[in-house]
């Protein structure tokens, strides 16, 4: 159901859009960090925000029980998805900014964390990459669609209309969604269960280690 014949043909067909969103996310990254302690700037700014709104959606995750935690994250990633693809048709411009003002996020957070050491960037891997390894490629491949939507309303698919190309693609995403939601609800869940008890062992084997 998830991952059939079809699922596998239409990822294989998009490489190329989720390469290009993976791309355009690393960029956010790498200009995160070169303008990290560079001043206030635009990027700076932006990943400040961002970080403010991120905090308080954590503090609302976590404050209830873990159930609900999962559920408020879930449907949280689950809009994001949806409308990082919806908004394509503006061209695609705004899934590209959203491809980089996540990026910068990432990057902004591993510069603050860098400052402590590799012991902020330990505590940085062990808060994103479990839940990263699924939350990402959801993120990613929504984030192609958007942008192909965005480019075949320029450039529409050969032989087809605008809109006969925008309703193909919408279809081949609706036909690869499932799998996208089970790799939200993976993350949600192990975001909220899993990734707090690994950065709560390593902080305590950290704390160990220093009083040795």
């Amino acid at each position: 159901m998830f991952i059939n014949h079809r699922v596998k043909r239409i990822l294989y067909e998009n490489l190329n859009w989720i390469v290009l969103s993976l791309l355009f996310f690393i960029f956010g990254i790498v200009a995160s960090l070169l303008t990290f302690g560079g001043g206030n700037n635009f990027i700076l700014e932006l990943t400040e925000t961002q970080q403010k709104l991120l905090e308080e959606m954590a503090r609302i995750i976590f404050s209830g029980s873990p159930v609900t935690g999962i559920f408020i994250l879930f449907l949280n990633n689950f809009f994001a998805s949806l409308q990082i693809v919806f908004f394509g048709i503006i061209l695609g411009i705004p899934t590209l900014l959203s491809l980089f003002a996540n990026g910068a996020i990432l990057g902004g957070v591993a510069a603050n964390l860098g400052e402590g050491g590799a012991s902020g960037l330990a505590f940085l891997a062990i808060g994103i990459l479990p839940h990263g390894i699924f939350e990402l490629p959801a993120f990613l491949t929504s984030a192609a669609f958007g942008l192909k939507i965005g480019f075949h309303l320029v450039f529409p698919l050969p032989r087809k209309k605008r809109w006969e190309s925008l309703g193909i693609i919408w279809k081949e995403f609706f036909a690869i969604f499932p799998l996208i939601l089970l790799m939200l609800v993976i993350a949600a869940i192990v975001e909220v269960l899993v990734t707090p008890r690994l950065i709560q062992l390593i902080f305590n084997n950290m704390q160990n280690i220093q009083l040795y």
